[in-house]
C-alpha cells in the first residue's frame, strides 16, 4: 500500500512538472517597434522599453511584442502544418495592469492623480489571433494598451507637468492564450514604460508666422512698393515650410518617434482636442486644428497677436513682382496701341 502510494505521488508530481513546463514555455521574449511600413515579424535585434504617445493626436497606443514557444512537437518534430499537431499556441488576449507615481514631483510639485477603477487589470484582445508553432517558433502581434477613457481621465492632469522620464507610466504585461488541445497558457510578464506628452510631435516646418495686422508690402525711401503683400507671404511660406509628408519617422501618429504636420488624419479624438482647448474643427482638418490650437495657446508668448497657421501640404506658386505686372502690362498697352 505504502509503495502504491509513494508511485503514485510520484505520477501525480511528474505530471504537475509536465504541465508546469508546458505552461511556462511559451515565452514574451520582447516589445518591438512598429515599422513605418506598419509590418510586424518577429526576428531582428531590435526591442523597446519604452514608448511615447502625444494626446494631442491619439488616445491609443499600438504595443507590438514577439512570442517564442519552446514546447516541444507532440509528435517529436515530425508535424506538419497539415497534421494534429496539439501545441501550437494560439493567442488571443493580454493582461494588462498599470502602475504610476502616486507622490507629488519633486521639480513641479505636481500629483498625478487617477481613478483607479478606470486603471485596474484589464484583459484586452490582441489585434489580430497569433498562431506560434512549437520547436521554438516565433510570431509577433500587437494590442490597444489604452482605452479612450482612461486617456481623458490621464488629460485631467497637465501631462507636460511631470516627469515622465523618472516616474513613468508602468505597462505589465502578460499574454494569453490555448494550447491545441485546449491547455490553457500564460506567458511571463513584462514591463513596458509609457511617456505621455502633449502637441510634442509636430514637425518642424509645420506652420509659417503671420504678423499682427497681416503681411503688409515693402516700400522704397520714396514710398514706391517694391514688394507685395503675397510676394512677402510667399517668401515666408517658403523660409519657414518644410512641405514633408503627414507622417515622418513612423507608422503611426501620435507614437513613438513618428512625427506629424497639418494633414496627420481627421479623427475625432483629434476633433475632441480642437473643441475642447475652444478652437473650431474644420470638417476633414481635426489635425490642421490641432497644429494651428497647439501653437497659438501654447508655443507663443500671451502678448504676442500674430499667428501661426498651417502650412499649405505643397509649395505656392510664386506671385509675380509688381515690377512684373507695370512691365507687361505696359507691353499690352504698347501693343494694343499699335494696332
Amino acid at each position: 500500500m505504502r509503495k502504491f502510494f509513494i508511485l503514485t505521488l510520484m505520477v501525480a508530481c511528474l505530471m504537475m512538472v509536465s504541465c508546469v513546463e508546458r505552461r511556462n514555455r511559451v515565452i514574451l521574449d520582447k516589445f518591438i517597434p512598429i515599422p513605418d511600413n506598419c509590418e510586424i515579424k518577429p526576428g531582428g535585434d531590435t526591442y523597446y522599453t519604452e514608448g511615447k504617445i502625444d494626446l494631442a493626436f491619439t488616445f491609443d497606443y499600438k504595443l507590438a511584442f514577439q512570442l517564442t514557444n519552446y514546447i516541444p512537437s507532440s509528435d517529436g518534430g515530425n508535424s506538419e502544418l497539415t497534421t494534429a499537431e496539439a501545441n501550437y499556441f494560439y493567442a488571443e488576449k493580454v493582461e494588462i495592469e498599470y502602475e504610476w507615481y502616486p507622490y507629488k514631483q519633486e521639480t513641479t510639485g505636481a500629483q498625478l492623480k487617477l481613478n483607479q477603477k478606470l486603471w485596474n487589470k484589464k484583459t484586452r484582445n490582441t489585434e489580430h489571433r497569433i498562431v506560434v508553432g512549437p520547436d521554438g517558433g516565433q510570431a509577433a502581434g500587437w494590442v490597444h494598451i489604452f482605452e479612450e477613457a482612461q486617456i481623458l481621465n490621464l488629460l485631467e492632469n497637465d501631462v507636460n507637468n511631470y516627469d515622465w522620464i523618472a516616474n513613468p507610466l508602468i505597462i505589465k504585461v502578460r499574454v494569453i492564450g490555448e494550447l491545441a488541445d485546449g491547455t490553457t497558457v500564460k506567458t511571463n510578464k513584462m514591463n513596458f514604460n509609457i511617456i505621455p506628452t502633449f502637441g510634442t510631435t509636430i514637425q518642424q516646418g509645420s506652420t509659417y508666422y503671420i504678423p499682427e495686422g497681416g503681411f503688409q508690402a515693402e516700400t522704397d525711401e520714396n514710398g514706391k512698393e517694391t514688394k507685395s503683400a503675397e510676394k512677402v507671404e510667399y517668401e515666408t511660406i517658403k523660409g519657414m515650410c518644410a512641405f514633408s509628408d503627414p507622417i515622418l519617422g513612423g507608422c503611426l501618429y501620435g507614437q513613438d518617434d513618428a512625427m506629424v504636420n497639418c494633414y496627420a488624419g481627421d479623427t475625432a479624438w483629434e476633433q475632441y482636442i480642437v473643441e475642447s482647448n475652444g478652437w473650431t474643427y474644420i470638417p476633414g482638418y481635426a489635425a490642421y486644428g490641432v497644429v494651428e490650437m497647439i501653437y497659438n495657446t501654447y508655443k507663443k508668448p500671451a502678448n504676442d497677436n500674430g499667428y501661426y497657421a498651417c502650412c499649405p501640404s505643397q509649395e505656392p506658386p510664386e506671385p509675380e513682382d509688381k515690377e512684373d505686372d507695370d512691365a507687361s502690362n505696359a507691353a499690352n498697352g504698347g501693343a494694343t496701341g499699335g494696332e
